[in-house]
């Protein structure tokens, strides 16, 4: 919880009359609601603020910020789901600041605190005047319960009739038409009794979510100099596609001329090359984002540099040799070792992503980027990695985290959180604003809003380069749209409702720049074999006219590519392996001869 302090020190209030002189009509309107509320302090302000990507959330959350600072004297604690969110609005990330339970692989139940961290939180906290909480489609309706139970637990109001939330002013910012929580429903999903009862111990339903009030933001002001595309994506944001908007996306693809894969996946990592380097390839999936980073690790003519994990076991002897092979298998997935792999390869100069909130006052939150300047080496061992953020050289060093494997039992890792970076998922990549991106939005895309969500992170038309588009991946949640049409007829009478597109947009197929990975083990595995598994099969003749059992037999066994594999694995003295030889070659006459001696 230092870093909340950390945090506050580190902010400074900039002329706050002049903030406030920016702000549009909307960012205003909103602006005097919540400082009114603020002075008054009559009732507890609970407040969702919507608005698309782009409509300046960001800068009314520092604006606000700063007028609390100067004019109440009192803090703001600003929060986000993910460290790149948190960082981009100075303030740490949810699970931080409420020092919220974690469990990699799934949701974790909730424990309240111990007296002295409770004590030391309650001290920390003890000058907050607004809760702000960002990104809120990316927060499920279990994480909102466990910040309402946290924060009475905190400010001591769980006795109270109004003790929601602590009984603090809390603003909601975000577009529930972004990205949606991972493997958890959204935040306006009432919580179920069974739910509460597993993750909390209680009994009912509750609905946290109708607590709070509703405003909107309607100005764009990312991409307010490009009034085309700005219409496109809020078309794409409510999932509808249109012919003009297709043909100006396709218009931003990449022109692959090669016909392979690995050909185009060259083309690729040509034309990324040749951006700028703050450019970022925004991908749907992990596995795309580990074909495009190897492929440009190899282009780095360094060596490579391994980085292994340290794993300490901590359970009950005999459980041991059966945790080593569940991990064995976990390491294929970072995501179920707590987002730390097993083994890392990079080298000098490589671009990487950090994958753990470090000190997000320096900016090492997870998901930053930086590049690989030199490794610091303690007894042949890598003991440290300078690498440079923004311009800036930092120190990192191994982060020890223990996670659970099975029950009772867990693994203590030692390791760099760090991975490549040249490709970013869509996901990592909510809630930035960049000048130059390569979006992957095609057949890949699994999710509602994601293809907006990537597509609105670039300020600018130009700047965005696509791989390939298919206008069937651009969805809505309908869900979402329905909640928000019940929110502007509730508090914005004003908004028109939005309309549920049902049109049906034809697939347009992917050009394929990356096998997926068990197609290129496949490959790996019978890369002896593919010249024998491929051969056109030419069939026995039946030169002396006479039926026969073996010749039949054998053209069955010729006909199988399994069987023709294993053959070919025989010695080569082996009469079998002869025959499949000789079949290979087309020497028939050879395979008559054989046949009648056996």
């Amino acid at each position: 919880m230092r870093d909340f302090k950390d945090v506050g020190d580190k902010y400074e209030v900039n002329n706050v009359d002049e903030m406030i002189a920016q702000l549009n009509s909307d960012q205003k309107r909103i602006f005097d609601k919540v400082t009114a509320s603020i002075l008054s302090n009559s009732e507890n302000l609970r407040l969702y603020i919507s608005g698309e990507g782009g409509t300046g959330k960001s800068f009314l959350i520092k604006t606000i910020r700063s007028w609390i600072k100067k004019y109440v004297e009192k803090d703001t604690a600003i929060t986000a789901p993910t460290g790149i969110a948190a960082f981009n609005i100075d303030g740490l990330t949810i699970h931080r600041l409420f020092q919220l339970p974690v469990e990699h692989g799934r949701t974790a139940k909730y424990k309240q605190l111990s007296d002295v961290v409770l004590k030391f939180i309650r001290e920390e906290l003890k000058n907050v005047a607004l809760i702000i909480i960002d990104e809120v489609s990316m927060i499920s309706n279990i994480t909102l319960m466990y910040i309402h139970l946290r924060l009475t637990e905190i400010f001591n109001t769980d006795e109270s009739d109004n003790g929601w939330f602590g009984e603090k002013h809390i603003l909601l910012f975000g577009d529930l038409l972004q990205l949606p929580p991972v493997h958890e429903e959204p935040p306006f999903i009432e919580l179920s009794t069974t739910k509460i009862e597993k993750y909390v111990g209680g009994m009912g339903s509750m609905n946290l979510w109708s607590l709070f009030k509703y405003d909107e933001l309607q100005i764009n002001m990312r991409q307010q100099n490009d009034n085309s595309y700005r219409n496109i994506l809020s078309r794409i944001r409510l999932g509808i596609v249109t012919d003009s908007d297709t043909a100006v996306l396709n218009a931003r693809k990449i022109q692959f001329t090669e016909t392979t894969c690995d050909g185009r996946l060259y083309e690729l990592c040509n034309y990324l090359e040749k951006l700028p380097l703050d450019t970022v390839c925004l991908l749907p999936t992990c596995a795309l984002c580990d074909t495009l980073n190897t492929a440009m690790l190899n282009r780095i003519f360094s060596d490579e540099v391994e980085l292994i994990a340290q794993d300490i076991t901590d359970c009950v002897p005999y459980l041991k040799k059966k945790i080593s092979k569940i991990l064995s298998k976990n390491d294929e997935d970072s995501s179920r070792t707590a987002g730390l792999a097993k083994i890392i390869i990079v080298k000098l100069g490589a671009r990487i992503m950090i994958r753990r909130n470090i000190d997000v006052t320096l900016g090492l939150v997870n998901g930053a980027i930086g590049t690989i300047t030199s490794f610091i080496r303690n007894n042949n061992e890598i003991d440290k990695i300078k690498i440079i953020v923004s311009g800036v050289e930092h120190v990192l060093e191994r982060v020890s985290v223990k996670f659970e494997v099975m029950d009772r039992a867990y693994v203590i890792r030692k390791q760099f959180p760090i991975c490549l970076s040249y490709g970013m998922t869509i996901h990592k990549s909510q809630g930035l604003s960049l000048k130059y991106a390569i979006v992957e939005a095609g057949n890949s895309i699994f999710s509602c809003g994601q293809v907006y969500v990537a597509l609105s992170r670039v300020t600018n038309l130009n700047g965005l380069y696509l791989i390939n588009y298919d206008p069937s991946s651009v969805k809505a949640n309908e869900l979402a749209i329905i909640e928000y049409n019940r929110l502007r007829l509730q508090y914005r009478p004003d908004l028109l409702n939005i309309n549920i597109s049902k049109q049906h947009v034809q697939k347009v197929h992917d050009l394929q720049w990356a096998l997926s990975k068990n197609i290129l083990e496949c490959q790996i595995k019978n890369k002896d074999d593919i010249d024998y598994t491929l051969w056109c099969l030419t069939g026995l003749p039946n030169t002396d006219n006479v039926s026969c059992y073996a010749n039949a037999s054998l053209q069955c066994i010729f006909h199988s590519p399994t069987l023709r594999t294993s053959l070919f694995q025989l010695e080569y003295t082996n009469i079998m392996r002869k025959l499949i030889e000789s079949y290979a070659n087309n020497k028939n006459n050879i395979i008559m001869q054989t046949i009648k001696l056996i």
